[in-house]
């Protein structure tokens, strides 16, 4: 599976320090600080935290769908079973026979469906099953489709909120090491072409810092 990574790599950064540009022409020539990003992420260890708790969150609602999709030509009821039953952990030994039990016979009602679908003259007994299986499998597809659904909008959301938190932490460490250094504007080091100084570090002591008790 894919990883996706908190947000902090794409964050615009670019902060103007309170008086820092209020010199004017005579005074010193501002100082300009740049940010490693990509070597801020890498030592953030918060972010890190942050960013498993992202996987973790993610994958339980992946295999949450996953579920939903193996339990797709089930009746109601045995859907039920089949999701109590996956929702438990560890399955026993025999709760694993029937899970299998249960997951191949959504799977051999798929086939059927298929082929009955396929068939130019069903008997009226297939016609009925037919219809029967229909019904299930366009009730599955439209429960699948709003889980999908729900599943993008909550993984988004909690993308959004964990980043936030990142981003919210590095906007006020780098603040308060650009005002420590009587800096003027701090930049992302890859819009830098020449000069300036760099605070990653400075700006990682501070976030990887312990909370005051």
């Amino acid at each position: 599976m894919r990883k996706v990574a908190l947000g902090l790599a794409g964050m615009a950064l670019m902060l103007a320090l309170p008086g820092a540009l209020a010199q004017g022409a005579a005074a010193q020539a501002p100082v300009w600080g740049y940010v490693d990003m990509e070597k801020l992420a890498g030592g953030y260890k918060a972010m890190q935290d942050l960013n498993q708790q992202f996987q973790e969150f993610r994958a339980q609602r992946d295999s949450e769908l996953e579920q939903r999709h193996k339990a797709r030509l089930l009746s109601d009821e045995e859907q039920r079973e089949f999701l109590d039953s996956s929702a438990m952990g560890a399955p026993t030994e025999q709760r694993a026979q029937r899970l299998k039990e249960l997951e191949e016979l959504s799977n051999q009602r798929e086939r059927k469906l298929f082929d009955l679908r396929e068939s130019k003259s069903r008997t009226p007994e297939e016609e009925q099953e037919f219809k029967y299986l229909g019904g299930i499998y366009e009730k599955r597809m439209t429960e699948l489709a709003g889980l999908q659904q729900d599943r993008d909008k909550a993984v988004t959301a909690k993308y959004e909120e964990l980043s936030k938190l990142v981003t919210d932490s590095v906007d006020v460490a780098v603040k308060a090491v650009g005002e420590e250094q009587k800096l003027a504007i701090v930049l992302r080091k890859e819009i830098v072409l020449w000069g300036g100084t760099d605070i990653t570090d400075a700006v990682l002591a501070k976030l990887n810092a312990p909370a005051p008790k």
